[in-house]
């Protein structure tokens, strides 16, 4: 055990809003209809009135088909009615470190759209007809290798610029500058600033009268922060954030003990290795001397001299 475990006493008095499973339960419970139809407007960059959730987990097609389940899937107004899917990834996944800027949680985001986009009932449509669809990463890590917006959105587009269809968009949002957003004046904030405030700074309380500012200014925040706080104080709440976090700690720990022992393992075989080879060195130097040894024996055995 570390200084550092989580204990049940030490959760703070505002849970944390990038916790999946409370940004989750923020977002979709009955009383936060107004918030979810904001940050959905606002992460897809046009109006929305209304939103109508659907269930997240998602049925396998087939035996060998990867499950998806989403954080929050939903269809947003529109004729055609629009398709939307939002993941919290508040820490990098287990794999998701690669040199190539996380290829991995990009990778998921690909299939995710792909799946959504494709499990919409198409029967007796034109194509161009399809509902648009939306998969929307909120990322509290950095993503791209290159400079990142706040917004990263990607659609159909060749390398000259013409665009295919905008059918479906991949949009990751970089909640890592909330602390240097909220450095900025409340009314020069954008709705997605604020937003991403809220989400990464919302139980932080040295931030707290940024987050009553921002609430003031967009009410759709308002909603999300009230039921936030009412989340915090529900002991069920706070006993399953508790397990979770303990979970995703204990997980953690597991992850580097076997790291510890995998790069032990590794060193140790890399000086068994460098030892073998200093020891194939030293016979073949041996082989050598003997096979002088042997010349210089028959030289003078020629000779007639014995040794």
């Amino acid at each position: 055990m570390t200084n550092s475990e989580l204990h049940f006493d030490g959760l703070p008095k505002i849970l944390p809003a990038y916790e999946n499973g409370i940004f989750q339960a923020m977002l979709t419970l009955p009383e936060a209809k107004e918030a979810l139809i904001s940050a959905v407007s606002t992460f897809i960059d046009r109006p929305v009135k209304s939103v109508t959730l659907r269930d997240s987990r998602t049925p396998k097609r087939h035996v060998r088909e990867k499950l998806s389940d989403y954080d929050i899937n939903c269809v947003v107004d529109s004729e055609n009615g629009d398709q939307c899917e939002i993941e919290m990834q508040a820490s990098q996944m287990r794999d998701d470190s690669d040199a190539d800027g996380h290829k991995n949680i990009r990778w998921r985001s690909a299939f995710y759209l792909s799946r959504l986009h494709a499990g919409q009932d198409g029967r007796g449509k034109s194509y161009s007809n399809f509902a648009r669809s939306y998969q929307i990463m909120l990322c509290n890590y950095k993503v791209f290798n290159r400079k990142q917006s706040l917004a990263e959105r990607f659609t159909l587009k060749s390398k000259s610029g013409n665009e295919l269809c905008d059918a479906i968009t991949s949009i990751f949002i970089d909640l890592t500058k909330a602390k240097e957003i909220a450095k900025k004046p409340i009314s020069e904030m954008t709705s997605l600033e604020m937003w991403i405030a809220f989400l990464a700074l919302a139980n932080n309380p040295g931030y707290s009268g940024v987050i009553d500012e921002i609430t003031k200014k967009l009410e759709g925040i308002a909603v999300a922060n009230s039921t936030l706080q009412n989340i915090s104080q529900n002991q069920d709440e706070r006993i399953q954030y508790y397990r979770r976090a303990k979970a995703l700690q204990d997980e953690e720990h597991n992850n580097a003990v076997m790291k510890k022992a995998l790069d032990g393992h590794a060193k140790i075989a890399a000086e068994y290795a460098e030892l073998e080879a200093k020891n194939a060195e030293v016979k073949a130097e041996l082989a050598d001397k003997e096979k002088t040894i042997a010349e210089l024996q028959a030289k003078l055995a020629s000779l007639g001299i014995s040794t």
